[in-house]
């Protein structure tokens, strides 16, 4: 999906596009020195980048929902669905460099995101809404590290690969959970997974 047609479809508005395309256009330059995303999907960002996070939009109605992003990386898709309009929404990666790159694209386009530069098990009485994230871990590893994020009714939302079917089949060894997986609006045969009732074996 081009630029013009992911602005269509989640009808985003002008200071929405102009975050957007600044925090491409930061991505572009930070990820010479330090390979934030893979090379090849700088240049269709729009698609493989904002399309593919948007997309978890349509799963999450209350754009005051609490969410946490696992793993987030260089954001994805943590700081799309913040500008998007999901503020209360925490970003935890373990690695320094992506989160300062977070925190320096928040500074310079003064944005309020939350982030946490630790590992997932070791944030402890914090539960949420909805647990996203993309490719972060294997499902039954995801599984496991939701327990401790989840209240009554929360969601888990995944953006998968290709291999979501033979990660579900594992998962289930020690899981039992309702699922729908969703074919990805984003090029690249990805899925979203959608969890949720999940409990321990």
């Amino acid at each position: 999906m081009d630029k013009n047609s992911v602005i269509k479809k989640y009808n985003l508005c002008s200071k929405q596009i102009d975050l957007i395309d600044n925090y491409i256009l930061k991505l572009k330059k930070n990820n010479q020195i330090h390979n934030l995303v893979g090379p090849s999907t700088i240049d269709i960002a729009w698609d493989r980048h904002v399309n593919d996070s948007l997309q978890l939009s349509e799963f999450m109605l209350k754009k005051n929902a609490s969410i946490i992003d696992f793993g987030t990386g260089a954001g994805l898709p943590g700081v799309i669905l913040y500008i998007f309009g999901f503020t209360n929404i925490l970003l935890i990666d373990s690695k320094m460099k992506k989160i300062n790159f977070i925190k320096e694209f928040a500074h310079e386009q003064k944005l309020e995101i939350k982030t946490i530069c630790t590992r997932v098990e070791k944030i402890k009485n914090q539960k949420f809404d909805f647990i996203i994230c993309r490719a972060f871990a294997p499902l039954i590893k995801l599984l496991d590290y939701s327990r401790f994020f989840t209240k009554k009714n929360t969601s888990l939302l995944f953006l998968k690969g290709r291999n979501v079917k033979k990660e579900i089949e594992d998962a289930k060894k020690s899981f039992n959970f309702d699922y729908n997986l969703y074919s990805s609006k984003s090029e690249g045969d990805g899925f979203v997974l959608k969890i949720s009732k999940y409990k321990k074996l």
